[in-house]
C-alpha cells in the first residue's frame, strides 16, 4: 500500500520565516489570543474613511467608537490589498506611487467607486494601530485563537506532537510545524503513540488545520493515516484522507463549533480498533458478481463510481491504478487506494484536491 504523498505541510515548512514559527502550542496560543484581545472592529461606509499619507505609506483614519476618537490605522500588506480591492484599484499599481498620490486615488475611489456600501474594518491596537482586514458585514469570522483552542482541547493528554526531525535538537525552530503570521495560522501534529496495522503495515494518525481570521483563507481541517513524515515535512503513504473546509460566511462560527471542533475531537480520541475496523469493512465491501459481470472491464466499479459523481475517465483510471497499487480492484479499499493513486498523477492542484476529497467521501459508505 503506497498511499498518497501530501506536500501541504512541506510547503508551509519551506516558506515560513522564523518570526512565524512557534515551538509549542502554548506559545502559539499566547500569540493569537493576545492578537485577538488587541483587535477591535468598526462598521461603516468606505466613503467615511479618510486616507492620509504617512511616512513609508498611507494611513486609514476611522472612528473608534469605544474611545470616541478618530484613529489612523497602518495597513498590513494583506489589508492594503483588501483596501485596494474595495477601491477597485490595482494594489500593485498603488504600491509604486508616492503616498500622497496613492492617498488621493484611494480616497476618490472609496467615495465614488467602492465595491460595497458598507465595510467591516478589523483593527489592532497595542501601542500603535494597524488595519488588519476589510471585509463585508456578513463576514463570519472564525478567530485563529478558536482554532488553536480547538487543537489544545483535543490534545489535553499531549499525545499529539510536532513530527520528529533529525535536526530538531539542533534547530528546533526550523523543525516546528506550528505557524502563525499576521494573516493566518497553520498547525500540523501527529500521534505516534498508537500504531495502526493495515495489511501488516504500521500506520499513524496525523492532521493539519489552517485558518485566516482576516479573510486570506477558509478554515480547513485535514485528517489522515500515514506511513512516515520526512525531515522536510512531506507526508508519505497517506490514506483515509478526509478534509473539512468552512468558508467565512455568516454561519461559519456556528458551523465551526458544530462540525470542525466535534470532528477533530472525534478523530483525535478515536481508538485504533475503530480505525482498524473501518479499514476491514472497506476491505470486505465488494460488489455483487452480477455488477462485476455487467462492467467486466472495470470490475463493476466503473458504473458504481459514476453513480457517485465520478466521470468515466476518472473511474477507468482509478480502477487501473487500483490494480497497479493493490494488485486488484476487488474491494472498496482497493478502489479508494486507486482513486488517490490516480489523483497523484494529476498536475492541476484544484482537480487533484477535488478527487482526493471524493476518495475520502467513499469511506463513508461503510460508516
Amino acid at each position: 500500500m503506497n498511499g498518497q504523498i501530501i506536500t501541504r505541510a512541506s510547503h508551509e515548512w519551506a516558506s515560513r520565516p522564523d518570526d512565524e514559527r512557534y515551538l509549542s502550542m502554548e506559545e502559539l496560543a499566547n500569540k493569537v489570543k493576545g492578537r485577538r484581545r488587541e483587535s477591535w472592529t468598526v462598521a461603516g461606509s468606505p466613503a467615511d474613511m479618510r486616507i492620509v499619507p504617512q511616512d513609508g505609506g498611507i494611513g486609514v483614519q476611522v472612528h473608534d467608537q469605544t474611545r470616541g476618537t478618530d484613529v489612523v490605522l497602518a495597513p498590513t500588506h494583506f489589508a492594503f490589498g483588501q483596501l485596494a480591492q474595495y477601491a477597485q484599484t490595482p494594489g500593485s499599481f498603488l504600491r509604486t506611487q508616492p503616498a500622497e498620490l496613492a492617498s488621493i486615488i484611494l480616497q476618490w475611489n472609496l467615495e465614488n467607486r467602492a465595491v460595497r456600501d458598507n465595510v467591516l474594518t478589523l483593527a489592532q491596537s497595542n501601542g500603535d494601530h494597524k488595519l488588519r482586514a476589510m471585509t463585508s458585514l456578513s463576514y463570519g469570522r472564525i478567530w485563529d485563537s478558536q482554532v488553536v483552542d480547538m487543537v489544545n482541547k483535543v490534545n489535553a493528554h499531549g499525545d499529539w506532537k510536532i513530527p520528529a526531525a533529525s535536526y530538531a535538537a539542533k534547530d528546533p525552530l526550523r523543525a516546528t510545524t506550528l505557524y502563525a503570521s499576521d494573516r493566518d495560522v497553520f498547525i500540523f501534529l501527529v500521534n505516534e503513540s498508537k500504531v495502526i496495522e493495515v495489511n501488516g503495515e504500521k500506520l499513524f494518525r496525523g492532521f493539519y488545520a489552517w485558518n485566516s481570521e482576516v479573510g486570506s483563507a477558509t478554515f480547513g481541517l485535514s485528517t489522515f493515516l500515514y506511513r512516515y513524515v520526512c525531515d522536510n515535512r512531506i507526508i508519505w503513504g497517506a490514506t483515509n484522507v478526509r478534509e473539512l473546509s468552512i468558508r467565512h460566511t455568516g454561519g461559519a462560527p456556528e458551523r465551526f463549533a458544530y462540525e470542525g471542533a466535534r470532528y477533530l475531537d472525534r478523530y483525535a480520541n478515536e481508538g485504533t480498533l475503530q480505525i482498524t475496523d473501518q479499514v476491514k469493512r472497506l476491505q470486505a465491501f465488494e460488489l455483487p458478481a452480477s455488477d462485476r459481470a455487467a462492467d467486466k472491464e472495470n470490475d463493476g466499479w466503473g458504473n458504481w463510481l459514476r453513480a457517485r459523481g465520478f466521470t468515466t475517465a476518472q473511474s477507468k483510471n482509478a480502477v487501473a491504478a487500483a490494480r497497479q497499487e493493490e494488485g486488484q480492484a476487488r474491494s472498496l479499499w482497493d478502489v479508494i487506494q486507486g482513486v488517490t493513486a490516480y489523483a497523484r498523477t494529476i498536475p492541476h492542484t484544484d482537480e487533484r484536491v477535488h478527487l482526493e476529497k471524493a476518495a475520502g467521501k467513499l469511506m463513508d459508505v461503510v460508516s
